[in-house]
């Protein structure tokens, strides 16, 4: 049997709570009926007593429910199990009630996420149904055969194997006539909305360009994880609705991520994953990050240096800080490549359609998306750097722009964004006495005996001119939104907000 799609856990492990989005296995099957005498009642079960006597009976109304409840999937918790079922009624006047109700359910723990097994469960219950109509076999048997409950184990058996293995797929056959598949389909997240300042970026190999559409097969080559949608619009000439609803196509069956846009302006912070899967993690991780941050493909640079680039990073401090800081570095000794044949050893799990391994995607103006390491033993001689070689700093071995690229990829890092907020409760009043000139950026600007009528009129002025700007700084919309919408530069934007002391500016 091959590994389960999840691992086994435990009901106490910590985080594990109703709501968590965790899925969990099918821990048991079973078939309830309604009998005209007994009433509601379990005609089995696999595996036996997984739901006992006490606990159907406290919640058989849910199980066995009224006629205005039949034909929907119900969802039932009770003590540390989750019951999910899909009641069906059968009207007819064969029946002793002149109906034949019963229930197909799934059992999961209490905390699993459900909603994946409802397709695979509605269809079982209509195998069950179409059972009863053609051949009574539910109502014929409702006190069990031997040779009935032989016959329910090796289903419910071979279906809670086939659903909670790795294909998460059953196929059984009836009584050697009637072919039962189930399959269980993901139910994946509604993508979020895409908005014209995010840049795409690829996470998986997205095979033959020629399985996409038209549109998405117009718009791969620039999805390189630094052009934004508005970018990405203009260069591959399609309107950028078009763009917007093929990214998030990509990002729905998760074949793309979404990262912040690239400016020297920005500043990033470490997260616990950069501990968790550079610092203490494997080789192969740490090679996949040496070889996609290299400036040049043929030389490795080495990892003490991309973790002081990493750790320098920290809240307030811009990337063209950082890079002025490290031309004066000079690099650890790196490592000469010379590739044998890169094209026909390559590894990589990205598109190739994308470029990653190609020289185009270093020395172009948008590099493109991550490429894993390639088998150093086969097809590389690695040779250290000559201790005579003159001074190399570190930005000479390593590409800023893809090291911030691989560090938001795999969550290394995280962009600190900037929210600007216009405190409209301020208004124009001086703040304790003492008039927007003193201590204000735009004091230069404007006389210290200046009058606040005057005031007032300047800052008028100053927030009409800006309207459309002034609307958007409500602390919910970061600076790349701001300056996308109104085309204008990181800078453009500082200098509009510094120039009033009503805005606030917050880093989350």
């Amino acid at each position: 049997m091959a590994s389960l799609p999840f691992p086994p856990t435990d009901n106490q492990e910590e985080g594990l709570f109703e709501g968590c989005g965790r899925e969990g296995p099918i821990l048991a099957i079973f078939l309830a009926e309604f009998h005209h005498i007994a009433g509601p009642k379990i005609v089995y079960q696999f595996p036996p007593e997984t739901i006992s006597k006490e606990i159907f009976d406290g919640v058989s109304s849910y199980i066995i429910p009224k006629t205005h409840l039949q034909r929907i999937t119900m969802t039932v918790n009770v003590l540390g199990k989750k019951i999910i079922g899909y009641p069906i009624q059968i009207p007819s006047d064969k029946y002793e009630r002149n109906a034949f109700y019963f229930n197909t359910c799934f059992v999961c723990d209490a905390w699993a996420r459900t909603v994946q097994y409802e397709i695979v469960l509605v269809k079982l219950a209509k195998f069950f149904l179409t059972l009863e109509l053609e051949t009574e076999y539910l109502s014929r048997n409702s006190n069990i055969t031997p040779e009935a409950e032989e016959e329910l184990m090796k289903m419910f058996r071979a279906i809670l194997l086939g659903i909670n293995n790795i294909n998460r797929e059953c196929f059984y056959i009836f009584k050697d006539s009637r072919l039962l598949a189930l399959k269980v389909v993901p139910v994946l997240k509604d993508p979020p909305k895409i908005e014209n300042h995010h840049v795409p970026v690829f996470v998986l190999d997205i095979g033959s360009v020629e399985k996409w559409d038209l549109t998405t097969q117009q718009i791969i080559p620039y999805v390189d994880g630094f052009c934004n949608v508005t970018q990405i619009s203009h260069i591959s000439d399609v309107h950028i609705n078009l763009v917007k609803s093929c990214v998030q196509n990509l990002l729905y069956y998760n074949v793309v991520k979404l990262v912040s846009a690239f400016q020297y302006g920005n500043s990033y912070t470490l997260t616990s994953n950069f501990h968790k899967k550079l610092v203490r993690g494997d080789d192969n991780f740490k090679n996949e990050c040496l070889f996609f941050v290299a400036k040049n493909e043929h030389v490795k640079p080495n990892l003490v240096d991309v973790m002081r680039f990493f750790g320098a990073m920290k809240r307030g401090v811009t990337m063209k800080e950082l890079c002025l800081r490290f031309k004066q570095v000079a690099a650890q000794p790196a490592l000469r490549i010379i590739n044998l044949d890169s094209s026909k050893f390559s590894t990589s799990k990205y598109s190739d359609h994308s470029l990653s391994s190609s020289l185009q995607s270093r020395n172009s103006s948008y590099p493109t998306t991550p490429v894993k390491g390639l088998d150093e033993p086969l097809i590389r001689t690695l040779t250290k750097r000559p201790s005579g070689e003159k001074f190399q700093p570190v930005l000479n071995v390593i590409d800023e722009r893809r090291l911030v690229l691989f560090g938001l990829v795999h969550s290394l890092i995280r962009r600190v964004e900037k929210y600007p907020l216009f405190d409209v409760s301020e208004g124009l009043e001086p703040i304790c006495g003492i008039p927007y000139t003193y201590g204000s950026p735009h004091r230069n600007s404007i006389d210290f005996g200046t009058s606040l009528d005057e005031l007032r009129a300047h800052w008028e002025k100053h927030r009409k001119k800006y309207a459309l700007i002034y609307e958007m700084l409500n602390g919910r919309n970061n600076y790349d939104k701001i300056c996308q919408k109104n085309e204008i530069s990181q800078n453009q934007l500082d200098e509009i907000i510094e120039h009033d002391p009503d805005v606030y500016v917050t880093w989350k």
